[in-house]
């Protein structure tokens, strides 16, 4: 009978939970074990500041940035995203918190964490990119990382960053793109 109940208490976690598991869920992190902080110049010796935006994009084409690599779409009621749709993130972007981490200026770890909704994307890679405090002007760009189904951290170590105009940038309009 306790055994019964027990799997009765236990089967709608473990279908949530299968549910779930067709997502993902990721800590992005930039930390000083993976290098020096990202400067506001490529050869400079200031660290970005907190609150500096780093926008995530998605390698729709799997062949590294772009200018057809589109923002994830976020989903309606980020960040929980309750009610999808599904292959919708909780965001997009976020500020660089190394300050605010106990990390020191130029690094970021992501809280909350960055998740999809219901499905895995096709192709699931992403990276980031860090712009000038212009917004417009593109500074830092992360080599592609592969997201995997379930819970994982991903690192972008300093010799995985591309500083300046040496790859396609793309033209930020205003901070709703």
């Amino acid at each position: 009978m306790i055994r019964r109940l027990v799997l009765a208490a236990a089967l709608p976690l473990m279908l949530s939970v299968s549910a779930w598991a067709q997502g993902f869920t990721a800590q992005l992190i930039y930390e000083p074990v993976d290098g020096l902080p990202l400067y506001t110049t490529c050869i400079g010796s200031t660290p970005i500041p907190d609150g500096r935006t780093i926008k995530i994009f998605w390698d729709v084409d799997s062949d590294g940035p772009d200018l057809t690599d589109p923002q994830p779409t976020v989903c309606d009621v980020p960040p929980e995203c309750e009610t999808g749709p599904p292959n919708t993130v909780n965001y997009n972007q976020f500020s660089f918190n190394g300050v605010e981490m106990g990390y020191g200026a130029g690094y970021f770890a992501t809280d909350p964490l960055f998740q999809m909704v219901a499905n895995m994307p096709d192709p699931p890679r992403y990276y980031l990119r860090v712009y000038e405090s212009d917004g417009v002007t593109l500074l830092w760009t992360s080599a592609v990382k592969v997201v995997e189904s379930g819970v994982q951290d991903i690192h972008f170590p300093r010799n995985e960053w591309t500083c300046g105009t040496g790859g396609p940038q793309c033209l930020v309009r205003d901070e709703h793109e």
